[in-house]
């Protein structure tokens, strides 16, 4: 094995919640450098230096950076040793999952293996190219073209849904808990969902960075896809039941039916982003496949 670097430059490409728990988890090793880069990684960065425990000589300036222009990735990636892409969409037209999920990773890809770096990727669980759901054929996409830019210098992590303080999913639900007279489910509420925590997902990212400097890590993750979901299993309905109970709010859950969540999506993703916000894609999400192993 040969000795460390002095030091190791990680790019986090998307700055947001899970890259803010990524980027906790590298700082615990003094030799590495942590590069945020998105379209908005300066407020990430900020509010990783708010912790009074955050070794700020970790962080390198923060650069932004679209997945969709190539040219801005090569400033960012320069001398990187690992490139973390973590970008993806969960509300938008199929051309703009298109753009960013499957022809945005090639873009990261490419501008990995010209400076030499390893990927690693975060995809999702339940990617597939043949699904008729945009999100889950463009992760899938994706996945394969990072693969034929790569090869082995690529690492797929598929999680399940991700939760954590600060996460999009429960803080959301329970946003609408507060506003909201019921907590609606689709179709019964029965897809079942393996939730991972942050934290966990962080920790594998930190083993994939040391590629470098070890060779038993590089033999197992190089080239290899890992589904993520954590310990339980859970229905639809029985996380929404967590929600309430957690936030301390007594409402009812009722089911719909899926055609009325589809006209509600059709309706509301022609609107600006708010709370309330819902697109037909969304709706299928947690009813097309369930999201545990």
């Amino acid at each position: 094995m040969s000795p460390p670097p002095a030091t190791r430059k990680v790019v986090l490409c998307g700055a947001g919640f899970i890259a803010s728990y990524i980027a906790r988890a590298l700082a615990s090793s003094p030799v590495n450098r942590i590069q945020l880069t998105g379209r908005n990684p300066v407020l990430v960065q900020e509010r990783l230096l708010s912790h009074i425990d955050f070794p700020a000589q970790a962080l390198l300036h923060p650069v932004q950076a679209d997945i969709t222009r190539p040219e801005t990735l090569a400033p960012a990636f320069e001398g990187a040793s690992t490139v973390v892409s973590l970008v993806g969409l969960l509300s938008a037209s199929p051309e703009q999952f298109d753009r960013v999920q499957h022809q945005g990773a090639r873009n990261v890809a490419q501008a990995a293996k010209a400076v030499g770096a390893k990927l690693v990727l975060f995809s999702a669980l339940g990617a597939d190219r043949n699904s008729s759901v945009d999100y889950w054929r463009t992760k899938a996409l994706g996945e394969e073209a990072v693969r034929d830019v790569l090869g082995r210098d690529v690492t797929i992590l598929r999680p399940s849904l991700v939760f954590g303080p600060g996460d999009g999913f429960f803080a959301r639900f329970t946003k609408l808990a507060a506003v909201l007279p019921f907590l609606p489910v689709f179709g019964g509420g029965t897809t079942r969902f393996q939730p991972v925590y942050a934290g966990d997902l962080a920790r594998a990212v930190d083993i994939c960075t040391r590629r470098d400097v070890d060779a038993e890590v590089d033999a197992a993750v190089g080239g290899t896809t890992f589904e993520a979901g954590g310990p339980d299993i859970f229905t639809y309905k029985e996380m929404m039941q967590l929600v309430l109970e957690y936030s301390g709010k007594h409402r009812p859950i009722i089911s719909l039916p899926f055609a009325v969540g589809k006209i509600q999506g059709a309706v509301l993703e022609q609107l600006p982003t708010n709370l309330f916000t819902v697109t037909r894609s969304q709706v299928r999400l947690p009813t097309s496949r369930n999201n545990a192993r």
